[in-house]
């Protein structure tokens, strides 16, 4: 069993209030639970309304397919309107 974990900060730029921030975010969070097999959070700057911690997790029998789900999540997230990805990180346990 593997269990990759992709971290990924970004902003929220255009977000005037929490309520803006999360829109984006849920939005974001929808797209990857619709789309891939993974678990996401928010994790970080939950009171900060233009900053954002997500954790995204993924399991399977093969390291090769969760990293190309992880990667494809975070294409995802790179897409997503309002939302600028600062830093990404892929980590197996």
């Amino acid at each position: 069993m593997h269990i990759g974990l992709l971290e990924v900060e970004g902003r929220v730029p255009v977000s005037a209030s929490l309520k803006d921030k999360r829109r984006v975010i849920q939005s974001a969070q929808v797209k990857l639970r619709n789309k891939f097999n993974l678990s996401v959070a928010e994790v970080g700057y939950q009171d900060n309304r233009q900053l954002t911690a997500l954790a995204v997790v993924g399991v399977g029998s093969h390291a090769k397919v969760v990293e190309q789900e992880l990667r494809q999540a975070l294409t995802v997230l790179e897409n997503t309107d309002g939302l600028e990805v600062t830093y990404t990180s892929i980590t197996f346990m």
